[in-house]
């Protein structure tokens, strides 16, 4: 069964387009195999940071999953060159998982990141939760205007997320749905409601001593 795309029109929903980049070919093959079982189309598959920022232009993918160690370029420098170019939501493949990695990653326009081996159950959850970050910066740009202060209001939003997470037992895609709600029920950007949700922690917190 095909993992698919929202279509509005009568058409049959187009498969959701991945793009592969990652020089290990047991890495490849693996991450391949998983997509494609779980329905995704693999549109092209990038050995070196350079074919990954070609084929990224040709295929237009949904999603793309980015080693972070690449050849002739890095995975960081490519996920920062494709993004600059073609908004996407991009997952960083690493055998490293300390903080700085993990902020560089986000940095470069990454909107999840993964630590070496990839499970196909590790997989999957962090598609959902990279395009849920990457809807959330796009919202985060349209009503700030410009990419500084969407990363600003997006630090804000991921935090706000958070809590929801942890007050309400969600999924980090549901949680970012709730905000989404809040702020259309109260018809307030993402940043106003985070920060308002912030407060209110933040009160709780005092409050309980905590």
């Amino acid at each position: 069964m095909k993992t698919v795309r929202v279509n509005a029109t009568n058409d049959p929903p187009a498969p959701i387009r991945v793009l592969i980049c990652e020089d290990e070919e047991i890495t490849a093959m693996h991450l391949l195999k998983a997509l494609e079982s779980a329905g995704y189309d693999v549109v092209g598959e990038a050995s070196d940071g350079e074919e990954a920022i070609r084929l990224a232009d040709e295929t237009q993918p949904d999603f793309i999953l980015m080693d972070i160690n690449m050849p002739k370029v890095s995975g960081l420098i490519a996920t920062q060159k494709i993004t600059e170019k073609r908004p996407v939501p991009v997952i960083i493949v690493t055998a490293y998982s300390s903080d700085e990695t993990v902020q560089a990653a986000l940095d470069a326009g990454a909107a999840a990141y993964l630590v070496k081996p990839v499970t196909r159950e590790q997989l999957l959850p962090a598609v959902r939760i990279a395009q849920a970050r990457f809807a959330m910066l796009q919202e985060a740009q349209a009503e700030a205007g410009n990419l500084r202060e969407a990363m600003e209001s997006r630090k804000l939003i991921e935090r706000a997320k958070g809590i929801v997470q942890q007050r309400l037992q969600l999924s980090e895609p549901d949680a970012f749905a709730h905000l989404q709600s809040l702020s259309r029920n109260k018809r307030k950007t993402l940043k106003d409601t985070a920060e308002d949700i912030i407060r209110a922690d933040d009160a709780f917190r005092q409050e309980m001593g905590i």
